[in-house]
């Protein structure tokens, strides 16, 4: 009787003590940022894998590579990327959905940055470490700003090629 009694407090202890019982909010369900990029939704908007790659041989330049998706039936327009440098930095939008340094993203579609397609957003002045994380705010006109953590790389391994198309 005791071993049985033994038995059933164990095993009613063992969810107390592995802790996936503190509910939604435990700490085993929050993950930090990624090296593979950071994820994030802001209403119809998503940003997904987004990194940076720097421009190599130490160059202070470099790009953003991942896909903007937006959900929606309406546009949104990218309207700027400021980037937390301590030294400052510049963004530029160019290519295909870029007017005026800005980058449209039509409804229901999905875009695709600095992977040798025609669309970048490219950066100057980046002083930011490889395997650094800098502090980034895309501001879309209609789902407002979103303040991410974003990796810098070397255009190496998966990134190998990639870049920017400023100088």
């Amino acid at each position: 009787m005791r071993r049985l009694a033994a038995v059933t407090l164990a095993l009613a202890l063992v969810p107390a003590v592995a802790a996936c019982s503190v509910g939604p909010n435990a700490p085993t369900t929050a993950q930090g940022p990624s090296g593979n990029g950071t994820s994030v939704n802001q209403g119809p908007i998503q940003l997904r894998g987004i990194t940076i790659v720097k421009g190599g041989a130490g160059l202070p330049i470099g790009t953003f590579v991942g896909t903007f998706v937006n959900t929606g039936s309406e546009p949104d327009v990218l309207r700027s990327v400021t980037i937390d440098d301590p030294k400052g930095s510049s963004t530029t939008v160019l290519g295909t959905n870029a007017v005026a340094s800005t980058l449209v993203l039509p409804g229901f579609s999905s875009t695709q940055v600095g992977y040798r397609g025609t669309t970048h957003i490219d950066i100057r002045g980046l002083t930011i470490a490889p395997t650094a994380y800098a502090t980034v705010t895309f501001t879309f006109a209609t789902a407002g700003d979103v303040t991410i953590p974003v990796m810098a790389v070397q255009p190496v391994g998966i990134y190998a090629g990639l870049g920017p198309i400023t100088s």
